[in-house]
């Protein structure tokens, strides 16, 4: 696979977000709720999707490896 700078760098941001929490998937995803709500308090507009099911693979369109 090629080296994409763009996704090492969105992964490094990842990577330094998830260990401001100490790698606790908990706190970081309270935090996320907690901005989301303060985004709604403010005024801001939050997109909530209704869950959807994977589509199945099929033998043709799964990935070799």
């Amino acid at each position: 696979m090629k080296h994409d700078p763009i996704i090492e760098e969105a992964r490094a941001a990842g990577r330094a977000s998830f260990a401001r929490f100490n790698n606790d998937r908990a706190a970081a995803f309270e935090d996320l709720r907690r901005q989301t709500e303060e985004l709604r308090r403010m005024g801001g507009r939050v997109v909530s999707l209704p869950p959807r099911r994977p589509r199945k693979q099929s033998a043709t369109t799964k990935k070799a490896g």
